[in-house]
Formats: structure tokens, C-alpha cells, sequence
């Protein structure tokens, strides 16, 4: 399991050190040019300070300021005669005259020199030293300052741990508090004294956990309602089966089972449509969308339901032609014409007209389903949407669900519904339900 104060000290930790060798490998640098510089300048002095006219026959040793270093120093006329050098430590047999004056470096067999030529009319001196021991001597002085730096990483990583512990205490307490949190108990966590880093997290949190509650809210109303609903048909049922039981005659035994088959009817219609609508609710994986042709499939529900349209003395027809395609869940589409087709079929009254139509437009395809029954006033048009919602005074069966599943499919695929009177002015007014989809 991941830590973020395992990563947030391996992260620091890691990126001290980088910079610790970062820090080590410019000092050294700066500190090697500072050694040579300092060095050259040495070399500069000592050079300068040998009087040939004096001091050519005194071969010796000559001793720099800084304790512990020498110098190898040399005296030679321009034709390459050698006056006196150091006996120790002296030039190597392999550095070469020089008779220019300046600074340069000479590779030897003992390793690179680093040499200044002073020339003068009396003769020209060289004063050089190994490249090695100015390495050697950047070397002792770095490793002076990185082992305080070394022993300075443990420290710090263990006080970046314990920094680490104590700020993130006020995580630790916010998720001891989610923790208490089960579907008993959805109200918002406390944002008084919560850090400003955790503040959108425990805003999105308690965003979260008022969506749980409102759709907990609305899964136990659902149930209720389902529950409700579910009862005047299975107590139906329960009397249409004691009636046929007790028929005295064949006629009546005729009419009980005719009504003891509605009734299972009418309650497995019931189910299907809570099965649809759970299947509609917020945060249950849908089919993945594909082209749909919206105007193929109300012409093939329309066929579906002409055997019941006529029965019902109701003319049923498409106005549905060529292709209108639209993306979307085929079964959620079909269920949507399924259900208006449904209610339209159930107020048009005998002897009148629903139709279904598709048109394609330039950005959209619209449905559009009329009847010619007594419609919705328009004051009761969005409450008809709600589920297990009945207008009042509405006699014909049914459940009130239909419309509740429309919208919800409407919703998913960012449609928009609108209900309007189907004629103006006419008695009924009847209803006309457009739903606009967006245009592939």
C-alpha cells in the first residue's frame, strides 16, 4: 500500500541529495578554479621574487607561504645553461625550457605540471608544480565541507518525517471521520477547522455524500411507491382468483379468468416499467451509444402496435420516412416510442387518430407523438414526468411511470421533451409529446 509520507520523504530525501551532489560537484569546481588561481599567483611571486645576480650560485630549497607545499624552481640563460634549481623537490628531467613568458601546462612522465616562465635580460626562471597536488588539496578541502552535508541528510529526513507526521494529522482526522460516515449517517463533514489544502477535498466529499443522500432518499421512495403500487394489483389478482374459484356458472368463471388476465396484464406491465426505470437511475452503466435510426424504429413499434390500435378503433400510423439517425442506446430508444405509443393508445378515444412522426432537421431529429385524447393542462405538464404521478380525476389504468421513463431516457441522451396541446382551439385539445435529439 502507498504511503504519501513513505513517498513525500523518499521524494525529499532524494532530491536533498541531488542537490547535496549538485552543491558538491559546482563547489568543487569553484573551489579547484579558486586553488588555481591562487597557485598561479604563487608561482607568479616566487618567480619574481629570484634575483638572478645574487642568488643564482644559492641552489636550495624554496619554501611558499602556505606550510606543507613546495614549489620546484630553475635558472637558465637563453642559451639553455641551467644556473641552479631545487634540489627538492625538483622540475622532472622531461619539462621542457621555456623562453616565453607566461603561464602553461607541461604533460611529464610524472604527470601534468602546471609551469610559470619569468624572463629577464639576466636570464629566465621557471617556477612549476605538480597539477596533482593542487587536485590533491581541492580534494582535502572539499571533503571538509560535504561530511557536515552528509551527516546534515539523516537529520533532516528524520525531521522531515516527523514535520510530515504532524501535518498530515488533519488527514488522518478527516478520514477517521469518513470512516464514521455509513448510509445511517450522511450529513456534511465539519469544514470549520479543516486546512486549506483539504478544503475542496471535503467540499467534494460532502458533495458526494448529499448525491448518496438524495439518491437513497429517492431509492427508499421509489421502493414505496413500487411497493404501493404493486399492492392494488396483486390484491386484484387475489379477488379475481377467489371469483373464478366460486363461479356458479360458465359464464361467470369466463368473466373472472377474462379479468384475472388484465389484472396479470396490467401487473406485469408494472414490473417491466420498474425494471426499466431502475435500469434508468442515475449511476447504473448504460449500453454503450451507437447509431440509431429513430425513424426505422417507430415505424417498426407502430407496426407492433397496430394489431391493439385496431382493437382499440384507434388509427395508428408513422409519418416516418428515409433515414433519421441519431447516438444512443437502441433498447433505451425503443423503449421511449414504446411508452408514448403506450399512453397515446390508452386516452385517444375510439374512432380517432395517433400519430408518429421523425423528421430530420439541420442540427436535429425530432419525434413527435399526437393523440387526440383530452391532453394535460399545462399547469400539471411538469409534474406528469414525477414517477407513480397521477393527474387527478384521470380514471384510465395505468401506473403513472410512463412519462417518468421518458424523461429519464430524454435526459441520458441530452435531448430535450416539450408537451404541447395537439390542435389549438379543438375539444379534446389532445397532446402532442416532441422530443428533439441531437443530429448525427
Amino acid at each position: 500500500m502507498k504511503s504519501i509520507r513513505a513517498n513525500l520523504v523518499r521524494w525529499t530525501v532524494s532530491v536533498l541529495s541531488l542537490g547535496l551532489i549538485i552543491v558538491v560537484a559546482v563547489t568543487y569546481v569553484l573551489m579547484r578554479q579558486q586553488v588555481d588561481s591562487q597557485f598561479d599567483e604563487e608561482l607568479k611571486q616566487v618567480a619574481l621574487a629570484v634575483h638572478l645576480r645574487e642568488d643564482w650560485i644559492e641552489a636550495g630549497r624554496v619554501r611558499i607561504a602556505r606550510p606543507g607545499f613546495y614549489l620546484s624552481v630553475r635558472a637558465y640563460d637563453k642559451g639553455g645553461n641551467v644556473y641552479f634549481e631545487t634540489a627538492l623537490p625538483t622540475l622532472p628531467d622531461d619539462l621542457p625550457q621555456s623562453f616565453r613568458e607566461g603561464l602553461s601546462l607541461a604533460l611529464t612522465a610524472d604527470g601534468p605540471w602546471r609551469v610559470f616562465t619569468h624572463v629577464t635580460e639576466e636570464g629566465i626562471v621557471q617556477v612549476g608544480q605538480p597539477v596533482a597536488t593542487r587536485d590533491q588539496l581541492a580534494r582535502d578541502l572539499l571533503l571538509r565541507v560535504v561530511i557536515p552535508m552528509l551527516f546534515l541528510i539523516p537529520f533532516l529526513a528524520a525531521f522531515i518525517g516527523w514535520a510530515l507526521k504532524r501535518g498530515l494529522v488533519p488527514l488522518e482526522e478527516t478520514s477517521r471521520r469518513v470512516r464514521g460516515r455509513d448510509a445511517l449517517r450522511l450529513d456534511p463533514l465539519p469544514i470549520g477547522d479543516v486546512p486549506q489544502e483539504l478544503l475542496p477535498l471535503i467540499k467534494q466529499i460532502n458533495g458526494l455524500l448529499g448525491r448518496l443522500e438524495l439518491s437513497l432518499d429517492s431509492q427508499r421512495k421509489f421502493l414505496a411507491d413500487a411497493a404501493h403500487e404493486l399492492r392494488s394489483p396483486a390484491a386484484a389478482l387475489a379477488l379475481q382468483v377467489q371469483l373464478a374459484r366460486g363461479a356458479h356458472s360458465e359464464d361467470a368463471r369466463r368473466q373472472a379468468l377474462q379479468e384475472l388476465e388484465s389484472a396479470i396484464e396490467r401487473i406485469g406491465r408494472l414490473v417491466r416499467q420498474l425494471l426499466d426505470f431502475a435500469r434508468l437511475e442515475p449511476g447504473v452503466r448504460s449500453e454503450p451509444f451507437a447509431s440509431v435510426d429513430l425513424a426505422q424504429l417507430a415505424r417498426e413499434i407502430v407496426g407492433t402496435a397496430s394489431a391493439r390500435a385496431e382493437e382499440l378503433g384507434v388509427d395508428l400510423g408513422a409519418e416516418a420516412q428515409g433515414v433519421a439517425t441519431v447516438a444512443g442506446s437502441e433498447s433505451d430508444l425503443r423503449s421511449l416510442v414504446e411508452n408514448l405509443v403506450d399512453n397515446a393508445l390508452r386516452y385517444a378515444p375510439r374512432e380517432s387518430a395517433v400519430t408518429v412522426s421523425v423528421q430530420r432537421q439541420v442540427a436535429t431529429v425530432e419525434l413527435c407523438v399526437v393523440d387526440a385524447g383530452p391532453g394535460i393542462a399545462p399547469a400539471e405538464r411538469e409534474r406528469v414526468f414525477e414517477r407513480f404521478y397521477r393527474v387527478a380525476g384521470d380514471a384510465t389504468p395505468g401506473s403513472g411511470l410512463g412519462l417518468a421513463i421518458v424523461r429519464a431516457i430524454v435526459e441520458r441522451h441530452h435531448a430535450t421533451i416539450e408537451l404541447a396541446d395537439a390542435g389549438p382551439g379543438a375539444n379534446p385539445p389532445g397532446l402532442a409529446v416532441r422530443i428533439r435529439f441531437p443530429a448525427e
